[in-house]
C-alpha cells in the first residue's frame, strides 16, 4: 500500500512541476495567444521530463494493477467465508 501511494506521489509531483513550468510561460489564463503561449510552455519540457512522467505513470499504473488483484481476492475470500457453508446436520448435508 505505501508502495502505491509513494508512486502517486511521484505521479503527482511530476504532475506539479509540469503545471508549474506551464504557468511559468503564461499557462492558459490569457485566451488572446494561448496557442503560443502552450506551445513555448510545451517546449521548455525536456524528453527526460517527460520520459520520467510516463515511468512514475506504468509505476504507479503496475501498483494500482496489484492492488486491483488483492482487493478482488479479499472480495471473493470474504464472500466464500459469509457464504452459508453446506454443514451436516444429522448426518446430512443441508440442500
Amino acid at each position: 500500500m505505501d508502495d502505491v501511494k509513494s508512486q502517486m506521489e511521484g505521479v503527482t509531483r511530476v504532475y506539479v512541476e509540469l503545471d508549474n513550468k506551464i504557468s511559468d510561460k503564461g499557462g492558459v489564463q490569457n485566451l488572446f495567444g494561448m496557442n503560443r503561449k502552450i506551445r513555448q510552455a510545451l517546449e521548455s519540457i525536456s524528453i527526460g521530463e517527460l520520459d520520467s512522467m510516463l515511468a512514475e505513470i506504468h509505476r504507479a499504473e503496475e501498483g494500482l494493477t496489484r492492488l486491483q488483484e488483492d482487493v478482488v481476492e479479499i472480495r471473493v475470500l470474504k464472500e466464500v467465508l459469509s457464504s452459508p457453508m453446506s454443514k451436516p446436520i444429522n448426518g446430512q448435508a443441508r440442500p
